[in-house]
């Protein structure tokens, strides 16, 4: 391994991806914003126009709103292709990464470099349709005494952008570990790490567990569960409110789990997770039962383009967050699929970004 300056970088910003697919809803206004959330649906839907057949596992394209990733026959690489097209679409990712100064080169297996050659031609390129095969053999190389992410072979889209986000932290700060990293210039844990601990508080006694700090950067919902939320919700003929989407993530989160009250007082007690940082990306992972599922369009309907921070988590939050909360929300911004061929089923990996 070996420390590599850049030998230039370009002054301009990378141009901003079209986003008309992901309408921003205004605040303030519930009605409004769930008329953009549908208007993403019916989109999503659209029978030849839409965003529905690009997400087809094993198609030549794979979902860009500027150009496309080659996806040749045999080579599986939709679930690569889907993480790079998630976080090219991250302004504040891709500007973060540019203006880095420097990075522990690893050569061939160098995550670091091939995913800015890919972002280089993203923006150079007069082509519509690139190749991700750098970066997908720099996966294959740094992942193969683990047999993960190998050539030729599908895997998982959402567990492939979480390791691409590790693996750029050990390219920049390659002595700290990953859960204990507050380098300023690791943007993995800059951007997108979100700092939690999960307690356990009796209402009953007032007993607590001890509270278990850990870091994650992708927060992963069962699409079985969040649509259960769904179906429990308009069974008490209440309205989902485009405000909402946090708080079903949490509830879905939260079914089954209880646990015993620390001072066994009898009481079954749910987790509490508390946010103790303000990420300024989300990324949100559906994990699916099966493969083939027949809850898709009701996951569909579920989202919402706004994400509430103290709904998704713990209302504590407040505490250490509400100063950023009253001036931000969180929009949502794409989707990325694949089929996870080690347990069967297919994964979506949502992100979001501040909207300030």
């Amino acid at each position: 391994m070996k420390w590599l300056e850049p030998m230039a970088r370009p002054t301009h910003y990378l141009p901003r991806p079209n986003m008309s697919n992901c309408s921003k809803s205004p605040p303030n206004s519930g009605e409004a914003a769930g008329n953009n959330s549908m208007a993403w649906v019916k989109m999503f839907k659209k029978p030849g126009g839409g965003l529905k057949k690009s997400y087809q596992p094993g198609s030549m394209l794979s979902l860009a709103l500027t150009k496309g990733l080659l996806n040749e026959p045999g080579q599986n690489s939709c679930f690569l292709n889907s993480a790079v097209q998630v976080l090219w679409q991250l302004d504040i990712f891709r500007r973060s990464l540019r203006q880095l100064s420097g990075h522990f080169c690893l050569g061939d297996a160098c995550i670091f470099c091939a995913l800015k050659s890919i972002f280089s031609q993203f923006q150079q390129s007069r082509e519509r349709v690139l190749p991700s095969d750098s970066l997908r053999n720099a996966l294959a190389e740094t992942f193969k005494d683990e047999q993960r992410f190998q050539l030729g072979l599908m895997d998982d889209a959402a567990e492939c952008f979480e390791n691409i986000l590790e693996r750029i932290h050990l390219h920049i700060v390659s002595d700290t570990a990953t859960d204990s990293c507050s380098s300023k210039s690791c943007i993995t844990h800059q951007k997108f790490a979100m700092m939690l601990y999960e307690q356990f508080v009796c209402r009953c006694c007032g007993a607590s567990s001890d509270p278990h700090p850990f870091t994650e950067l992708v927060h992963y919902v069962s699409t079985t569960a969040l649509c259960q939320q769904v179906d429990r919700m308009l069974g008490k003929s209440e309205r989902l409110r485009s405000d909402m989407f946090g708080e079903l993530l949490q509830a879905a989160n939260n079914t089954g789990d209880l646990r015993s009250c620390p001072s066994n007082c009898g009481q079954s007690i749910k987790i509490r997770r508390v946010l103790m940082n303000c990420p300024e990306i989300v990324t949100i992972g559906f994990v699916w039962d099966a493969e083939q599922s027949d809850l898709t369009d009701d996951v569909i309907r579920s989202l919402s383009p706004r994400l509430n921070l103290c709904g998704l988590f713990n209302p504590d939050c407040f505490k250490t967050i509400s100063r950023y909360l009253s001036s931000s929300d969180v929009v949502f911004v794409s989707t990325c699929s694949t089929v996870k061929t080690s347990a069967g089923d297919k994964s979506i990996s949502s992100s979001s970004w501040p909207h300030t």
